[in-house]
């Protein structure tokens, strides 16, 4: 397993630490891998019942896309980009298991994604999360879709093309987030959350997932996601904006460490 992944198990509970706490734990190609691997892992380990998820460090869950790795994207790479995102979606969509994310920071973009992949969502009062991709020059397609099946389109439409952030009292409001916690107890409250899950009678919870992973994937099916990730990311990749946008980005915060 990759040192960007810690995995560690506390009795019937995997907990995957996003370990690269100077980058916000942003989602490398490799701890992407990493993420999917070890949840086919735990899929596969009957002495697992839940899987608890959060970020080492205390200003970041997960900042979304590595931008020094999608910076530098051109539209020959955009297939395969693309392929490795789908991997990581199908990992989640298809692990039959509760799914607790431990939002110790912010969360934005494929980072605010994550969290919306899980069962579960417990955040610090300082966390923050974003949908970002309009603030990089690309389209957010797959954030929208899982913020509209969580709350109002009206609020999605705002929050995806504003690119705002929103804190973790209003995202408990809006019901993206399910409880606030200090950040000395999110731990202990995230793996209670996910014992108390694990305890369950694990056939009738391993079907209960399974419904509710079926009827999210038969709605991306109908709504044609995966097709419009090809398409319109493709799209936007190859018109070069989100590279110049996001290359401004990094040269800008090189400049603010200088």
């Amino acid at each position: 397993m990759s040192t960007s992944l810690m995995v560690s198990d506390e009795g019937p509970v995997r907990i995957l630490t996003l370990n690269r706490p100077r980058q916000l734990n942003a989602l490398s190609a490799e701890l992407r891998h990493s993420i999917v691997k070890a949840l086919n892992q735990a899929k596969d380990d009957d002495t697992v019942r839940a899987v608890m998820i959060t970020g080492a460090g205390d200003r970041g869950f997960c900042s979304g896309q590595d931008l020094n790795e999608s910076a530098e994207l051109d539209a020959s790479q955009g297939d395969e980009w693309q392929g490795g995102w789908k991997d990581y979606l199908h990992g989640f969509l298809q692990f039959p298991k509760p799914l607790v994310a431990a939002v110790n920071g912010v969360a934005a973009g494929g980072g605010f994604v994550t969290a919306l992949l899980c069962d579960i969502r417990l955040a610090v009062p300082g966390a923050r999360l974003i949908m970002l991709e309009i603030n990089i020059g690309l389209p957010c397609l797959l954030g929208s879709f899982l913020l509209a099946q969580e709350m109002f389109w009206s609020r999605a439409k705002e929050t995806v093309l504003s690119g705002r952030e929103i804190e973790a009292g209003e995202a408990k409001r809006m019901g993206i987030v399910h409880d606030v916690v200090e950040p000395d107890e999110l731990t202990t409250r995230g793996l209670a959350l996910a014992r108390q899950l694990a305890a369950k009678p694990p056939h009738a919870m391993r079907l209960n997932i399974q419904r509710f992973r079926y009827m999210r994937r038969r709605a991306m099916e109908e709504n044609q996601v995966f097709e419009a990730l090809e398409a319109y990311q493709g799209e936007a990749i190859a018109s070069g904006e989100p590279q110049r946008v996001m290359a401004e980005f990094l040269a800008q915060r090189a400049a603010r460490r200088n």
